[in-house]
């Protein structure tokens, strides 16, 4: 899933039912894979609604135009997948090709070689760093996203409140805005988020990671991009088999912090 389709369903999610934005977004989800090859009033027409409506609802999702979403619709093909990591497969398509069994095998490997590969002293870092900070927020793209939110409501179990948003562009606010008292965590697998200005297909887009005055942590299974001058606090994480199973090595990630912050606490507090 790349940028639009994203953005359509986090509006989707956002809008009642049965409202004009619900059945706009609704359509252009259902072919996404044939609006490269449409002018504007053909789109219109299959939406049931005017040339100027469409526009606007495009404005409202983020993008300048219509060349520009279709710009970005034009990507989806080509990086609905995870970007920078084609050579692995998704875990649905190697459950598909190989069965349940399999993949659950595959998952074990991965998840046995993970102690072995993960820094705890990085770790330690970032969980004392969430410690000091006050304002912190936690973000991913698509799939990641749904970590930081995992992320977020752990901690807040613990009375430590961070933001986090399901919609990229307000993410990009957020980044954009933060200042030298501001820690931002970053889920990204591949590393992407950093160096493709989180979910931006267009070159033009601003490097907002690297401007930004907030610290920043990233959690990722990239080397290059954990330890990217930008990034102050990485975590680096290792995938030892072919399937992308980070959605599951980026939750064991999660509850080590959560239980290295636990441990911080109640060592200041015992120190108190």
């Amino acid at each position: 899933m790349y940028i639009v389709a994203y953005r359509l369903l986090n509006l989707l999610n956002d809008c009642e039912f049965d409202s004009t934005d619900a059945h706009i977004a609704k359509r252009l989800l259902d072919m996404i894979y044939e609006v490269e090859f449409l002018p504007i009033d053909q789109v219109a027409n299959r939406c049931h609604i005017s040339k100027s409506t469409l526009s606007k609802f495009i404005k409202r999702l983020g993008f300048e135009d219509y060349k520009e979403f279709r710009d970005n619709v034009r990507n989806e093909k080509k990086r609905s997948k995870y970007t920078g990591n084609e050579q692995k497969l998704s875990m649905n398509e190697f459950i598909e090709a190989q069965g349940i069994e399999r993949y659950l095998n595959v998952l074990s490997g991965d998840i046995k070689n993970f102690l072995s590969g993960i820094n705890m002293g990085q770790i330690q870092k970032l969980a004392e760093a969430i410690y000091e900070y006050d304002k912190i927020a936690a973000f991913g793209a698509v799939y990641s996203e749904t970590v930081a939110m995992d992320f977020m409501y752990m901690f807040a179990e613990e009375r430590k409140y961070i933001k986090t948003n399901l919609f990229d562009i307000k993410q990009e606010q957020f980044i954009n805005q933060a200042d030298e008292d501001t820690l931002i965590i970053i889920f990204s697998n591949s590393g992407q988020y950093i160096y493709r200005d989180g979910m931006k297909a267009l070159n033009s887009s601003k490097l907002f990671i690297k401007k930004t005055k907030g610290r920043i942590a990233l959690i990722t299974s990239n080397k290059e991009a954990a330890y990217d001058p930008c990034i102050t606090y990485p975590v680096l994480y290792h995938l030892t088999t072919v399937v992308q199973n980070h959605l599951m090595i980026e939750r064991i990630v999660v509850n080590l912090i959560v239980d290295c912050y636990r441990k911080i606490k109640k060592e200041k507090r015992e120190n108190s």
